[in-house]
């Protein structure tokens, strides 16, 4: 299966609400994009109340919250791979971070 074919499989067993990132075929890999800005899911932060009511609750960080969308994510994607038997003819990149957006490429 070429690099095309893989991203076909991708987009034709995903829906955009499956995923937390957004998959784009650029050159010879794939890339997986998250940004934490685009997010749909509001989070927030308690008042001053909730400590009163007993409620504590410690925010994830930055860091915190785009590692979770990219292991969700990853799991997925390792899932397809598996069942396409495709496992061990790709590769994935370390997970980089700029700011509020986490990516890997898939080569």
């Amino acid at each position: 299966m070429n690099i095309s074919e893989l991203f076909e499989n991708i987009q034709d067993n995903f829906i955009p609400e499956d995923l937390n990132g957004e998959f784009t075929l650029q050159g010879n890999c794939i890339v997986w994009t998250y940004d934490l800005d685009n997010d749909s899911e509001e989070i927030s932060a308690p008042n001053e109340d909730d400590d009163e009511l007993g409620f504590s609750f410690e925010s994830q960080s930055t860091e915190e919250l785009l590692n979770e969308a990219y292991d969700e994510d990853l799991v997925l994607l390792e899932g397809l791979l598996d069942e396409l038997e495709e496992s061990d003819n790709w590769s994935f990149s370390e997970p980089e971070i700029n700011e509020n957006i986490i990516s890997f490429k898939i080569f």
